[in-house]
C-alpha cells in the first residue's frame, strides 16, 4: 500500500493521521509539490486527475481523502473513525470541518495566483466563512469538549486549523475562541499529528 502526499496538503495529512491512527503499515510516497501540474507528476501514472493523496494497494487505486480513508479503515486495526450511519449530528460536524478544510484551500490556491489577478471578493468570502467556522465550533463546547472522539470529523477539524494558522490565513483565530484553541492545543500533541507536522518554513 503507497500513499502519494505533499507535505503541507492537509487533505493528504488526514489521510497520514488516519493511517497512523489505524496502526496501518503503508510505504509514504512524498511529491515533489511543483511537479503535481506538470507531466512528470507520477500521480499520473495512477490517477488521471494527478491530485494527491492518492492511495495504490496492489491493482486498487482510491483518491478522495474520505474515500482513502474509508479504505484504511477496510484494512486497518478494526478501530473505527468514521460516525455511525444515521447520526445527523455527527455528520453535521463532520461536513462542516471538510467545507472549512474546502474554503481555506480554495482561499490559499487564490493567494498562490498573480496578485493582479486574485479576487478580492473569493478571499473576502472564504475569510469570512472560515471565521463563521471557527466561531460556530467554539461556541459548542460540546463539541469540543474532552469527551469528543478523535475521528475523521475531528481530525480534518484539527488538521485544518493547524493548515490555516501554518499560512497565517487568519493570525489572530485564538483571539476569543480559548475553548477551540484549547481543544486544539490538546489534538495537537497527538502522535499521530507530531508525526504528521506541517514543515518548517
Amino acid at each position: 500500500m503507497k500513499l502519494f502526499y505533499t507535505p503541507t496538503s492537509p487533505y493528504a495529512r488526514i489521510a497520514r493521521v488516519f493511517a497512523l491512527e489505524l496502526n496501518l503499515k503503508y510505504t509514504d510516497e512524498c511529491i515533489d509539490p511543483n511537479l503535481l501540474r506538470t507531466p512528470d507528476n507520477p500521480v499520473l501514472r495512477y490517477n488521471c486527475t494527478g491530485r494527491i493523496p492518492t492511495l495504490v494497494s496492489g491493482d486498487t487505486v482510491v483518491t478522495d481523502t474520505r474515500s482513502i480513508c474509508r479504505y484504511m479503515q477496510s484494512s486497518g486495526n478494526g478501530k473505527n473513525l468514521f460516525n455511525e450511519t444515521g447520526d445527523w449530528r455527527a455528520e453535521l460536524i463532520e461536513s462542516t470541518a471538510i467545507s472549512f478544510l474546502d474554503g481555506c484551500a480554495l482561499w490559499t490556491r487564490e493567494y498562490r495566483r498573480n496578485e493582479a489577478k486574485q479576487s478580492n471578493w473569493l478571499i473576502s468570502t472564504e475569510k469570512d466563512r472560515a471565521q463563521r467556522t471557527l466561531d460556530w465550533f467554539s461556541s459548542n463546547t460540546n463539541i469540543i469538549s474532552g469527551n469528543t472522539p478523535w475521528n475523521f470529523a475531528y481530525i480534518t477539524l484539527a488538521v485544518t486549523i493547524d493548515y490555516q494558522a501554518y499560512l497565517g490565513l487568519i493570525p489572530d483565530w485564538s483571539n476569543a475562541r480559548s475553548a477551540l484553541f484549547k481543544w486544539f492545543e490538546v489534538q495537537s500533541k497527538r502522535a499521530s499529528m507530531e508525526a504528521t507536522s506541517l514543515p518548517i518554513k
